[in-house]
């Protein structure tokens, strides 16, 4: 009886033991999964937010352009009389807008009489400005960009609908997927005169952020009916553009309640010419006046990438299950009183790991097959622990990135924003004085043209070097993007200081570049703002500093202005 007991007890033992380990390893191979495909899809959401807030940040600067054309004095002036010597102006600042935004197409100035005639208009014709003469103007009176504009708000930007550009004569835009963007220009009494219109090349913007992803990653952006406008597969996009209809809500019907509106974001796993993705998409309502009333962002990650190490982690599994099977086959009569303890203790630990605590002691020392299953889990629990700390890491990373320019490590557009705004909020604590240097590079697009953007970049970085080593470490030196550049002086000295540091910041950038034998120089031109005598918001002293930058830069290349002040060289802004 005692024989026949130790039997069945080892033979249940050794059943149960199987059991155990069997059901261990398919919970931990399943919770491992799901937290991988989590942090992945946290990431992708994540990634996909800072996507969304480099469009909204490249739309500013859009509006930032259109209210600088709008308020000029040359566009009131030609929109009641023809003035050329206004229109040589304004073409020559058209001109060079198009040429520092290689994305801008074309830059007109249309009237609201006359059937929306265009006044003054400057294409991009093989690269360069072309300013188009009074026998190929058009009326435009009939497009959206002209008749809703006159529509919106004084100040606002109105967007169109993201289409492929089928007008007539738009040079370099024929054919190119295009958002027009345009404001309103106001006579004195606030009467809509006319509006500004800026085409915008969405194809150079949408290859840009592809290649700011790493390889692995697919973008989509959709319209507010759907309509892809990217896609892996390019033959979906603009299908409407071809009488056809490739739609978001049909291949993902997790975006259908996006678009409708319900939520702002989803996460969720698809296929995508039958490869597994892992994919996160947010929906953002425009914040200015849009043909689109809803757009749809996306990234997604095939689910073998993410789930690697899954995969190795399940091969492991299957090789535990194998030896418990055969140890406990082979022991377990032996072992069949204390059997029980150590199965115990590997059971609890698998538990406490599974359910994120602190896993227990486990029988390590144990020189048989229940001490290599007790080492081999916590090897297994050991590696997955770390690659969910690479995991957190890369969270972080990510974080970081977003709020770091990539090339010069310096801060970034959302951080130079929020670094403005915490100096004003303590300005408001104590009074202290706040500063905003608006810096410019002058002739890095021949620099950047001419040697390639390896060389463009070099240059960048040696600038960046020099802002951060001529500032103070309370100062925020920043790349908005492109070549702009701009230092938030939180703690402000008096005028004759901010113009020594200026000159200093503008003597350092103006030192010769070394990149690769050769040798570059770049200058800057420079913009000061400060409060309270430029403002006391962050839009006050940015309008501020850009119109003192673009004074600077009239006046020469290699130089800085005060906003509202006579400077050094005897100009007020």
């Amino acid at each position: 009886m005692k024989s026949n007991l130790s039997t069945r007890l080892a033979l249940v033992l050794a059943m149960l033991g199987m059991v155990v380990a069997g059901l261990t390893g398919w919970y931990v191979y399943g919770a491992s999964r799901d937290l991988l495909v989590q942090a992945a899809q946290s990431k992708l959401l994540t990634a996909t937010r800072v996507m969304a807030r480099r469009i909204t940040a490249t739309r500013e600067e859009l509006s930032r352009d259109l209210q600088l054309l709008a308020l000029h004095p040359d566009t009131s002036v030609l929109l009641g009389v023809a003035d050329p010597t206004a229109r040589l102006r304004l073409e020559a600042m058209f001109g060079s807008l198009l040429t520092s935004n290689p994305s801008y197409l074309q830059v007109r100035l249309i009237g609201a009489q006359d059937h929306g005639l265009e006044r003054v208009r400057v294409d991009r014709h093989n690269g360069l400005p072309l300013a188009i003469g009074d026998a190929d103007l058009q009326e435009k009176g009939h497009f959206d960009y002209v008749a809703e504009a006159l529509k919106v708000a004084p100040g606002q930007t109105y967007l169109s609908r993201i289409a492929i550009n089928r007008e007539a004569g738009v040079h370099a835009g024929e054919g190119l997927p295009t958002l027009v963007a345009s404001m309103t220009v106001r006579d004195a009494a606030g009467t809509p005169r006319g509006v500004v219109v800026i085409n915008i090349d969405l194809r150079s913007s949408f290859e840009s952020m592809r290649m700011d992803l790493p390889e692995t990653f697919h973008l989509f952006f959709a319209n507010s009916k759907g309509d892809w406008l990217i896609h892996p597969d390019a033959s979906l996009t603009f299908g409407f553009d071809r009488g056809q209809r490739h739609l978001a809500q049909d291949t993902m019907p997790q975006t259908a309640a996006l678009l409708q509106g319900a939520g702002d974001h989803a996460v969720f796993e698809t296929t995508l010419n039958g490869q597994a993705l892992a994919a996160a998409f947010i929906a953002s309502t425009p914040v200015v006046e849009m043909h689109d009333t809803r757009l749809l962002l996306g990234l997604a990650q095939p689910l073998k990438v993410v789930l690697a190490d899954v995969t190795q982690l399940n091969a492991t599994i299957w090789k535990i299950l194998i030896a418990v099977g055969v140890a406990c086959l082979l022991v377990a009569w032996v072992l069949a009183r204390t059997l029980v303890r150590p199965l115990a203790q590997i059971g609890a630990a698998a538990r406490q790991f599974a359910q994120g605590q602190v896993v227990g002691a486990l029988p390590l020392s144990r020189e048989d097959e229940i001490g290599d299953l007790a080492r081999t889990f916590d090897r297994m629990q050991g590696a997955l622990a770390q690659q969910l700390k690479a995991l957190e890491d890369s969270q972080h990373e990510l974080s970081t990135l977003a709020r770091q320019d990539g090339l010069t490590g310096l801060a970034n557009r959302r951080q130079f924003h929020d670094s403005l705004q915490s100096a004003l909020a303590q300005r408001r604590r104590t009074g202290q004085v706040v500063a905003l240097l608006y810096v410019d590079l002058d002739k890095f697009k021949l620099i950047n043209d001419t040697h390639g953007h390896e060389a463009g970049d070099a240059v960048l970085l040696a600038v960046a070097q020099r802002l951060r080593a001529n500032t103070r470490e309370v100062d925020t030196p920043a790349r908005l993007g492109g070549d702009e550049f701009a230092v938030v002086v939180a703690q402000a000295p008096e005028d004759a200081q901010l113009a020594a540091l200026a000159a200093k910041l503008v003597e350092a950038v103006a030192e010769p570049i070394e990149w690769k034998g050769q040798w570059f120089r770049v200058a800057c031109s420079m913009g000061i703002a400060r409060t309270p005598a430029d403002g006391e918001t962050e839009e006050q002293l940015m309008s501020a500093a850009d119109t003192a930058m673009y004074v600077a830069k009239q006046a020469g290349q290699g130089g800085f202005r005060f906003h509202g002040l006579h400077d050094g060289g005897g100009l007020q802004v």
